[in-house]
């Protein structure tokens, strides 16, 4: 989507899709904005396995729903970003500067890397992050 806006999605706004929590209009309004062309998407692939995780202990769900919420994801095509050498290089320091995982420590590294913003639910993680704060969109403020 050329000129499009590109935001490194995380898990906690694209589990949204497929549970009801809380900012979960949010949610759909940027996953409507992604299909629409407005915006643009790039994720790691281990978003399937977070997202896959959340929805497994997410009350009343299944199998089957944990398996509906991957394909979906899937058959949405978001570019999906490979782990180099630089962007586990850059999101092992983020990780131990920050003190945060280094699952979220990917996705702000993929942020970095492409010079743009993480969208995310995670509010923890926006209160932890000191140097990076201005590269984190909280879904709560996505227009």
């Amino acid at each position: 989507m050329e000129g499009a806006q590109v935001l490194v999605l995380d898990a906690s706004v694209a589990v949204k899709w497929y549970v009801i929590e809380d900012q979960r209009d949010k949610a759909l309004k940027l996953r409507q904005d992604y299909m629409d062309g407005k915006i643009d998407l790039v994720t790691p692939s281990l978003i399937l396995y977070e997202v896959g995780n959340a929805i497994r202990y997410h009350p009343g769900a299944m199998g089957s729903d944990v398996e509906e919420a991957i394909k979906g994801l899937r058959e949405m095509e978001i570019a999906i970003q490979d782990l180099t050498d630089a962007v586990i290089k850059v999101a092992a320091n983020i990780a131990f500067i920050e003190d945060v995982t280094f699952h979220d420590a990917t996705y702000l590294a993929i942020a970095e890397s492409l010079n743009t913003k993480l969208i995310t639910a995670d509010e923890k993680l926006y209160e932890q992050i000191k140097e990076r704060r201005g590269r984190i969109l909280l879904l709560k403020n996505y227009q």
